[in-house]
């Protein structure tokens, strides 16, 4: 049976002994909204170790030491349960007015006695917060709030944009004044707060008015060479990073029509793009990201060839410093090898799309180096191509036989997915044996030979294999490249 929050709070109280404790900040915003926050955050004048203790064997939660310097403690819930997590800490000051006056905004300055949010909300509001969410604003509280933690540049934006609000003035002011201070937050929490932002629809626009208040120089200092390369050698007028906010754009809009763009497949590519990875983003928070970087090596690979500009090799370099960006921001192995594949291989599609015909041998070929990471792919080269809609220029490929290459390779990965995982019918050591072959990279180029030729209906059982490999085998000693 599921634990409502009214149910949860009668027990909180129960175990503060009628101390006067006090729910604080985003739960009470967005109860005023009618918003649902699995959160719920306390503050007490009391030791507040102890009292998360009692609360956690009330409540049968899990208790959780999360700061032991500031005492702040968690208590984690199980079962079906309306909320996630509680966390409680020590009141800021002497009382709940000042611990509120010292929070970051207005809308998050709000506290509510326990015995209050129980069954009314006699709100303590001694900033302006309510104010401020009927009018949709994020206000700072003092302009001392980004000196005690930086991390508050984003979460202005993050706020902003998940509940649809503009941040003010003076604020958004402050913020640009003190925007070089975000190099002192740790690289895990920017991460988590840049890519809440990504989870977001139209995060295009945020990622705008962060730029615009020097934040994303800071935080990617790769994003000032992609903007110098304006009028230099990118067709944007803004260069480079303009391409690739407008790549971004394009791959929000592509995600809000996938219905019309792939009718009868946007489910699977939906179930596919909400596919969790680690620290709770996902493939399209991953794919976005992507598209804000994946041109971020061309500054570095520009070379004048005659007289045109060129970029050669700038997917491999891009791979490379994608790295090294997503290392900082301490993001896992898999989720670094998949933006590796994708801007590694961001140009391949735009490279068989120019070909006179698509043979089922290259796409098998594709589908073989990318993986499952194809449909992020064609998103991403789709949304780069779009990129290009609001500009005049004269580029190599057209549009329209760019999507028609995407949909037909996006509908045959979906149709085919079964036919590149057919039984292995060959193992290594099989090779090895049965031709007197030591263990050696020709082993695996002759195993992928034969998966290649299996898939495309060329072999069928293990004496087809066989024959293939003798015949691939006798070709490569006439070619005098087996030693």
């Amino acid at each position: 049976m599921n634990t409502t929050t009214k149910e949860i709070l009668k027990k909180i109280k129960k175990a503060s002994d009628n101390i006067d404790i006090y729910v604080v900040g985003g739960w009470v915003r967005d109860a005023l909204i009618k918003r649902k926050n699995r959160d719920l955050d306390i503050a007490t004048s009391i030791n507040p170790g102890p009292l998360a203790r009692k609360i956690s064997n009330v409540i049968k939660g899990r208790f959780v030491e999360l700061d032991k310097k500031n005492k702040i403690y968690r208590v984690v819930l199980k079962g079906d349960r309306d909320l996630d997590y509680i966390d409680v800490a020590k009141l800021k000051g002497p009382d709940i007015y000042t611990d509120l006056k010292r929070r970051d905004f207005t809308i998050n300055a709000l506290a509510v006695s326990i015995s209050n949010a129980i069954d009314e909300y006699t709100v303590i509001d001694p900033t302006g917060g309510i104010y401020d969410i009927k009018n949709k604003v994020v206000r700072s509280t003092n302009t001392g709030i980004f000196n005690e933690d930086p991390l508050r540049l984003l979460r202005a934006f993050r706020i902003a944009c998940e509940l649809k609000f503009n941040i003010e003035p003076k604020t958004k002011k402050l913020i640009k004044v003190k925007s070089k201070l975000i190099r002192k937050s740790a690289n895990e929490r920017v991460r988590d707060e840049i890519f809440k932002i990504l989870s977001q629809p139209k995060s295009f626009v945020w990622i705008k008015e962060m730029d615009n208040a020097g934040l994303m120089d800071c935080i990617f200092p790769e994003i000032i060479k992609m903007k110098k390369s304006a009028r230099n050698f990118y067709y944007h007028p803004q260069g480079l990073w303009q391409h690739a906010i407008e790549t971004l754009t394009s791959l929000e809009e592509i995600l809000d029509n996938l219905k019309k763009l792939f009718p009868g497949y946007e489910h699977k590519i939906l179930n596919h793009l909400n596919q969790p990875l680690s620290n709770g983003i996902t493939r399209m928070n991953l794919l976005k990201f992507v598209a804000l970087m994946h041109d971020m090596a061309k500054p570095a690979c520009a070379k004048k060839i005659g007289n045109k500009m060129r970029f050669l090799g700038h997917e491999k370099k891009g791979s490379e410093m994608i790295k090294v960006v997503l290392k900082g921001l301490r993001m896992s192995n898999k989720d670094i090898k998949i933006a590796q594949t994708l801007i590694g291989h961001h140009m391949r599609p735009i490279n068989l799309g120019q070909s006179p015909v698509i043979t089922d041998r290259a796409i098998f070929r594709l589908f073989r180096d990318i993986e499952d990471n194809l449909v992020d792919l064609m998103l991403l080269t789709l949304a780069d191509c779009y990129s290009y809609r609001r500009i005049k220029v004269r580029k190599v490929v057209e549009l329209k036989k760019q999507k028609k290459v995407v949909g037909k390779l996006i509908t045959r990965y979906f149709d085919v997915k079964e036919k590149i995982s057919h039984p292995k019918l060959l193992d290594g050591h099989v090779i090895m044996k049965k031709f007197n072959i030591k263990p050696s990279p020709l082993v695996g180029k002759l195993l992928g030979i034969v998966k290649e030729e299996q898939s495309l209906g060329k072999i069928k059982d293990v004496n087809d294999a066989l024959t293939l490999i003798k015949r691939k085998l006798t070709r490569l000693k006439k070619r005098n490249i087996m030693n």
